[in-house]
């Protein structure tokens, strides 16, 4: 993929970062010069190589490097805590830990280090021994953050990450005059896929930082004019706070894409309100199979709630408890066909015999474990999963139903909800310019009295992972004070 764009046009700027900024042939040669170097260290085929690196040029760089020698790269954030850094060692046992730092990180003496170099050392590589391997071999490990503080990881094949990407520029249609600006990280699939995408377009991609995605993500919308902007509900909320806060929207951006949870449409229009010209395209997936539907631009006005149309090559089917179809309409669990399922979770037999199953004709199905439905005419819907829905007062109630209500509520950035506990009710706990009294009145507007919650709690901001989504741990403990 980056070779031929390489081919195509070498010259275009392809990544910016801090002051840096690399052409696509500069990527490439780049690339080749760590491959050389990892082969020199013994990196081949099968092994695993994990890439503890900031959100910068020479990860990316690394990222093709490794796929170069059909070894598997794992990409963590390098601000992931020791604790769970350690488990991910464990659980992949790489070959060789590729890094920034100037050392291991603390309390790992880990004699398989390598330091991920600034410049491309010695003569640049134009051209690699060619490395035999299948397309179905693997090339990269994702680690889900999941709901239990155990690493689980994704395994991906060249040929899915390539028909996952494919089928997502398809829709997406990245040019090679936009600017992507990314804060997501490239140990998210969300944040990894820009890459490739930009790629496939010929676009440049801003690595923007962590700290990018606060306070300073107006103003660094301004410097930079970017024309797409992939973001996570959570940075929704943020954008439209700091416009309302400076009055004044960043111009030039085209699309704006959603992913990573449910954009509800009171703030796809909130967006749309302040930068007019703009298309929200939402999308819905799981790096069990990268990504399911993506929509049309601002088709949520005419389709509340849609998460658009299946993936080109991609079926979906919504099955009751007993593996049936279920009526147009109707829902039940989400289960994916297509060249983009992945090919299991690493070291894991029972999840992965779980999750994803055999048809027929022996080709791979995921179940999803998310609950959706189809319209008529083909659109993917999204319900909630198994494990968020919850009892109170002898009714079921989703909390993604209750979470999406609450954020439709102008004045409310983030909004995350506590399933009853203890004989404790449910509790909303809110990121917003309101009182709780008036975001529990708002929310009887939109929601049947017995979904809203008895009690909701406002703090300044939502504690969030490093993918930028919620940290459900952390937001209990603040339910826990209310």
């Amino acid at each position: 993929m980056l070779d031929v764009r390489v081919l195509r046009s070498p010259e275009r700027p392809a990544l910016r970062s801090a002051g840096v900024s690399w052409s696509y042939g500069e990527l490439g040669r780049r690339s080749l010069a760590i491959a050389e170097r990892l082969r020199a260290l013994g990196v081949g085929r099968g092994d695993r190589v994990l890439i503890d690196a900031p959100h910068a040029p020479e990860t990316v760089a690394a990222v093709f490097a490794v796929s170069r020698l059909g070894a598997l790269y794992a990409v963590v954030s390098d601000r992931l805590p020791e604790a769970r850094f350690e488990r991910v060692v464990a659980d992949c046992t790489p070959k060789l830990l590729l890094t920034a730092r100037d050392g291991p990180r603390a309390g790992l003496p880990w004699e398989r280090l390598e330091k991920l170099p600034a410049e491309a050392e010695g003569p640049a590589a134009e051209e690699l021994a060619a490395v035999e391997f299948p397309s179905i071999d693997p090339v990269g490990l994702i680690y889900t953050s999941g709901s239990t503080s155990e690493p689980k990881a994704v395994v991906s094949t060249h040929a899915q990450v390539l028909f996952a990407a494919d089928a997502i520029q398809d829709r997406l249609r990245y040019r090679d005059d936009d600017v992507i600006f990314s804060c997501l990280p490239l140990s998210f699939d969300y944040g990894l896929y820009q890459v490739f995408l930009s790629c496939l377009g010929g676009a440049e991609l801003i690595l923007a930082t962590p700290e990018d995605a606060g306070p300073a993500l107006l103003r660094r919308l301004e410097e930079e004019s970017p024309t797409v902007l992939p973001l996570v509900p959570s940075l929704a909320g943020t954008l439209l706070t700091l416009i309302r806060r400076g009055r004044r929207a960043p111009e030039g951006l085209r699309m704006i894409t959603s992913s990573g949870a449910a954009l509800s449409g009171g703030v796809a229009q909130r967006l749309r309100d302040a930068m007019p010209g703009l298309g929200v395209v939402s999308m819905f997936g799981l790096t069990e199979c990268k990504r399911v539907s993506i929509s049309e631009p601002d088709a949520d006005v005419s389709r509340p709630g849609t998460m658009g149309r299946p993936l080109r090559g991609t079926e979906v089917l919504i099955l009751d408890d007993r593996g049936e179809p279920v009526p147009v309409g109707e829902t039940g669990e989400l289960v994916v066909r297509g060249g983009h399922v992945m090919a299991g979770y690493w070291n894991a037999p029972e999840l992965t015999a779980r999750r994803f199953r055999r048809d027929a004709f022996g080709q791979p199905l995921l179940f999803t474990g998310d609950k959706c439905r189809l319209d008529e005419d083909g659109h993917l819907y999204f319900v909630g999963r198994d494990d968020d829905l919850y009892k109170e007062n002898g009714f079921r109630v989703s909390a993604t139903e209750v979470e999406a209500a609450a954020l439709d509520v102008a004045g409310v950035r983030q909004a995350a909800v506590l399933p009853p506990r203890d004989g404790a009710g449910s509790v909303l706990v809110v990121s917003a310019d309101l009182s709780a009294d008036e975001v529990l009145r708002e929310l009887s507007s939109r929601l049947e009295d017995f979904k809203v919650p008895r009690r909701c709690r406002v703090v300044p901001e939502l504690p969030l992972g490093a993918n930028g989504k919620l940290d459900r741990r952390a937001v209990a403990a603040l339910g826990g004070e209310a």
